[in-house]
């Protein structure tokens, strides 16, 4: 879902027992919890959290978007619940954040009524509870929040001390200090680098001999693949051109590239591989950058970071607008679709060539 106002970013952070559960007792810890997560610190944003599980205590997901503007707010509310339909959600916790210091309290209370409203009509008529609805004008120590529900008001804790961050942190999450500060990490190495890479990428498809047995370059691609993970393990994040030139032609075979996605489901292996989709993403041109732009936002998905799998996907679209998995991927993003529904991704047939030691 596409609009005037961003895009809207669908999360289901999977944890050790695959769930977070939240108290719903008190409010500015639930608002302290969103930098968490999203895995950034949202501003001027519309923050919806669904509720599930059998207690409807769990956060099952959850939906981030910029603050509509008036004219668009009952047209993008309308289609707010979709997202939810599919995550088993019983209940909703509305949080509105402001622009910081530019956006103080109001004296008559905060802003937003008219779309708080809209969103507690919408919701209720497809049988979702609007449990709570809080703003702030920043998720910042000492900020204030208020209920648009009732009198209640008060200041934000420390949200690096909450329990939330502390269970995030525990299981190897980043918390950014803005969605910018998040994508900066995919920003691309100097532009004479890719030059050059571009021109290497350029001769090696022109002199490719097309006889040679596709399951040979499946192999080989699968093989290079494992090796330069070893090298992740070990520290090594550096980079000659012909390295990166041939781990782009490798992940340009779509058969290499599917097995790689399967690396998400790897426990030992996935942190490792991520690292490695992202430095390739900084370090490859267009449009093979896409290839792991799209493993990177693959993994992302599977695993909730769903702002990071947005920001991978706006890259590998960028590099290439018609490559089919970033397209499929970004629809089903938008959509809220479940990450399980895309599990078929990934090919498993040739997962023991990637994970077998390298001796």
């Amino acid at each position: 879902m596409v609009h005037q106002g961003g895009v809207v970013t669908i999360t289901t952070k999977i944890l050790p027992d695959g769930r977070l559960g939240l108290s719903l007792r008190d409010p500015a810890q639930i608002i302290a919890s969103v930098p968490p997560l999203f895995g950034f610190r949202p501003a001027d944003s519309l923050v919806l959290l669904g509720l599930g599980g059998t207690r409807g205590s769990e956060v099952c997901s959850a939906v981030r978007l910029a603050v509509p503007s008036a004219e668009h707010e009952s047209e993008i509310v309308r289609q707010l619940p979709s997202a939810f339909t599919e995550s088993g959600t019983r209940a909703i916790i509305v949080v509105l954040v402001g622009q910081g210091q530019v956006h103080p309290p109001g004296s008559t209370g905060p802003p937003y009524r008219r779309l708080v409203g809209l969103l507690r009509e919408t919701f209720t008529a497809v049988g979702m509870e609007v449990l709570y609805a809080l703003w702030t004008p920043e998720i910042r120590e000492g900020a204030p929040w208020a209920s648009y529900d009732d009198a209640a008001e008060g200041v934000l804790p420390d949200d690096a001390k909450t329990v939330t961050a502390a269970v995030f942190s525990a299981a190897g999450y980043v918390t950014f200090d803005s969605r910018e500060d998040m994508a900066s990490q995919l920003a691309p190495e100097d532009a004479a680098a890719l030059l050059r890479r571009e021109e290497l990428l350029t001769a090696a498809i022109d002199a490719f001999d097309g006889s040679v047995d596709r399951a040979v370059v499946v192999r080989d691609g699968l093989a290079l693949v494992r090796v330069t993970l070893d090298r992740i393990r070990g520290g090594d994040l550096s980079f000659s051109d012909s390295q990166v030139v041939e781990l782009a032609l490798a992940l340009s075979e779509i058969s290499v590239r599917h097995t790689c996605m399967a690396l998400a489901f790897v426990p030992k292996m996935r942190r490792h591989a991520e690292r490695l989709w992202l430095e390739l993403i900084r370090r490859t041109p267009a449009p093979e950058r896409a290839e792991p732009a799209v493993l990177l936002a693959y993994s992302a998905y599977q695993h909730g970071e769903g702002t990071l799998a947005g920001l991978a996907l706006e890259n590998a679209l960028d590099a290439n607008p018609g490559h089919l998995a970033a397209g499929l991927l970004s629809r089903c993003l938008a959509r809220g679709r479940p990450p399980r529904r895309l599990r078929d991704l990934a090919y498993t047939e040739h997962l023991d060539a990637l994970c077998a030691p390298v001796l």
